[in-house]
């Protein structure tokens, strides 16, 4: 199975990256992940002068929104606790990623455990998963590169993204945690993170009433938030 999803990603990449050509031209902002032993290198390109705060915390909700929607049925409330205690300062923001990789591997059957640890293992034959990031440093070796890009069209947002083959199941909580520390060291005025968290709860919150795999979920759920939440991006 995982060589032939390997061969099918081959196969369609040249595809995908003709299909995307146009969207990645008109995009407001770009995140590169490149998943590497101990750290994701996350690479940000955005078309204005500079990155607007509104813009980087819509675009972490986006994200967050997409991640529910197609995470494993094991990992939502998992990833929904360890976030929720991390907003409320119960523990540092950088060791997010850490703890989600602790308590999602425990999710995993024997099976799952043992690929995992199979394909994050290092030339030292050490599995270490990404726990961090970095803005300038290539990872030695890569895991995986996902890319998350979000455009304007007529005044609403809307957001693609694209995995290539890896251990999506224990990268993807990881970069939930990641890519939170991520927006909240990049933000410009250090007093929307109270803003970027309100969003994050609201949007953890109503997924008690709506569910996180539909398509209200996904598209209207976190644009009504941001609406409501008047971010100017």
């Amino acid at each position: 199975m995982t060589f032939l999803r390997a061969i099918f990603a081959i196969l369609l990449s040249p595809f995908i990256w003709l299909f995307n050509l146009p969207r990645k031209k008109n995009s407001d902002l770009e995140w590169r992940f490149n998943y590497g032993p101990s750290f994701v290198k996350i690479e940000t390109k955005y078309k204005e002068q500079f990155l607007a705060d509104d813009l980087l915390t819509a675009s972490y909700l986006l994200f967050l929104a997409r991640y529910f929607y197609i995470c494993d049925e094991r990992q939502p409330d998992v990833v929904r606790n360890y976030l929720l205690e991390a907003i409320k300062g119960n523990y540092e923001v950088s060791e997010l990623g850490g703890r989600l990789y602790e308590v999602v591997f425990q999710t995993l059957n024997q099976t799952e455990k043992d690929a995992t640890l199979g394909l994050l293992k290092t030339f030292s034959f050490i599995a270490i998963p990404p726990m961090t990031f970095s803005e300038n440093e290539e990872p030695r070796h890569s895991f995986a590169k996902y890319s998350f890009l979000v455009f304007n069209r007529n005044g609403q947002l809307g957001s693609t993204f694209h995995m290539s083959f890896g251990p999506d199941i224990i990268l993807l909580p990881l970069t939930v945690g990641i890519l939170y520390a991520f927006v909240v060291n990049k933000l410009r005025d250090k007093n929307k993170k109270e803003k970027l968290d309100n969003m994050v709860v609201e949007l953890l919150e109503a997924h008690d009433s709506v569910d996180s795999r539909s398509m209200d979920a996904l598209n209207k759920l976190p644009m009504t938030i941001i609406s409501n939440n008047n971010l100017h991006y």
